[in-house]
């Protein structure tokens, strides 16, 4: 386990602020790899969560009747095994301690699959764009690595400092109302300057809520998986809510 410590480097936590993200290259061992990724396999191939609306796809899109960027929202209530992994501890403290906050975090999680060749791209977007329109989130996202990941085969990518700008426009995925993915509106104005990460299997990615983030299809034979951890302090109430038009039914 090479980050095992409550806290950040210095050099971390200095990345984090300033740029919004922070890579690092090994975060989960090597047995919970294993254990994460086969918890990961069993809940994709028996489609769980698809009867209850867990696991849907996040961009709307199918090939040959097969979900094409298939994700799963809190797959511990499917395998609680989860929960008494390392990294959800090590997670936990890491963003207590950047925080400074007295309260344990509250965890949110998800999965998604990138499938060999028909994995479709996750747009340009915040997180803090699905979240409560009064509320500024303060959270870091893990997103981890579950297979080797590069630009060909959809490993994350970020625009440096975007964490600094408020929320931005966003609307569903190709204007599709039914899709559950967002995308920020006008993303060629926004993306000049962006940053691959890629990853070797166990790696880990952190971004801050409002840091605009993307990963491009799976263009290759080789699968992508990812766990994203999402653990949240106490928010901050805004002295005005963002409209967020987008998130309600009818757009405006």
């Amino acid at each position: 386990m090479a980050t095992n410590a409550a806290e950040l480097t210095d050099e971390q936590n200095r990345a984090l602020t300033e740029q919004g993200f922070v890579a690092v290259s090994s975060f989960v061992s090597g047995d919970e790899l294993d254990a994460i990724r086969t918890i990961f396999d069993r809940l994709f191939e028996e489609k769980i969560g698809q009867n209850e609306g867990r696991q849907f796809d996040l961009a709307g899109g199918r090939s040959e009747g097969s979900l094409k960027l298939p994700q799963i929202l809190e797959p511990s209530d499917y395998a609680p095994e989860l929960r008494d992994l390392d990294v959800i501890a090590r997670a936990s403290a890491i963003t207590q301690a950047y925080f400074d906050s007295e309260a344990t975090p509250v965890m949110g999680e998800h999965m998604i699959f990138k499938p060999a060749h028909v994995g479709n791209v996750t747009p340009w977007h915040q997180d803090q764009a699905y979240h409560d329109p009064a509320m500024d989130e303060r959270s870091i996202n893990f997103w981890i690595a579950l297979d080797d990941t590069d630009v060909d085969n959809g490993c994350m990518q970020y625009v440096p400092g975007s964490h600094g700008n408020d929320v931005l426009p966003h609307h569903p995925i190709g204007h599709d109302p039914s899709v559950h993915g967002l995308e920020v509106d006008e993303p060629d104005k926004l993306t000049h300057t962006t940053v691959a990460c890629p990853l070797q299997a166990g790696g880990c990615v952190m971004h801050l809520p409002k840091t605009l983030h993307y990963a491009g299809p799976n263009r290759t034979a080789r699968q992508r998986r990812a766990y994203i951890l999402i653990m949240q302090a106490p928010p901050v109430k805004r002295a005005v809510p963002v409209d967020n038009y987008w998130m309600r039914r009818d757009g405006r």
